[in-house]
């Protein structure tokens, strides 16, 4: 049987010279496009989340206006909590907009949220309460929007 492995002194053949250094880079290569790919994943993931709480944020918010007027005398639902002038609605919306208590929406100053109460013709309210936010790597504004019927 031939004995493959090189002996001291012996010299490889010149076609071969110049291979593990040719599979080096081709490794570093490949690990390289990996760690980049693994990088812009984790920044995709990242800014999926922020816009997860975003639109949870929305919607707690809104939840929270209609559980108010669920608690609230249902024939003024219109008069306090219609937007832009009832004071239930002002008192509201001064919170979705204020981001600085780390309470409101980015961008939701810009864009206010908005109340409409009906009178809903087999009795009671039919309410839409729409909240938007533009984060600051957005380029357009995001909308909730969700409609109840409050019993009167």
């Amino acid at each position: 049987m031939h004995n493959m492995s090189l002996k001291p002194g012996r010299r490889t053949p010149r076609s071969q010279r110049g291979v593990v250094l040719l599979d080096a880079i081709v490794a570093i290569l490949l690990f390289s496009v990996g760690i980049v790919g693994m990088v812009a994943l984790q920044g995709a993931a990242t800014k999926l989340a922020g816009d997860a709480k975003l639109r949870t944020d929305a919607a707690m918010a809104a939840d929270q206006v209609i559980a108010q007027m669920w608690v609230s005398d249902p024939t003024q639902l219109a008069a306090y909590f219609q937007s832009p002038g009832g004071a239930g609605y002002k008192a509201w919306a001064a919170t979705v907009t204020n981001v600085t208590a780390h309470q409101g929406l980015p961008g939701a100053a810009g864009h206010p949220p908005t109340i409409n109460v009906t009178t809903d013709p087999n009795g009671g309210n039919a309410v839409t309460v729409s909240v938007f936010w533009q984060a600051a790597s957005d380029t357009g504004t995001h909308q909730y929007v969700t409609s109840t019927h409050i019993a009167h």
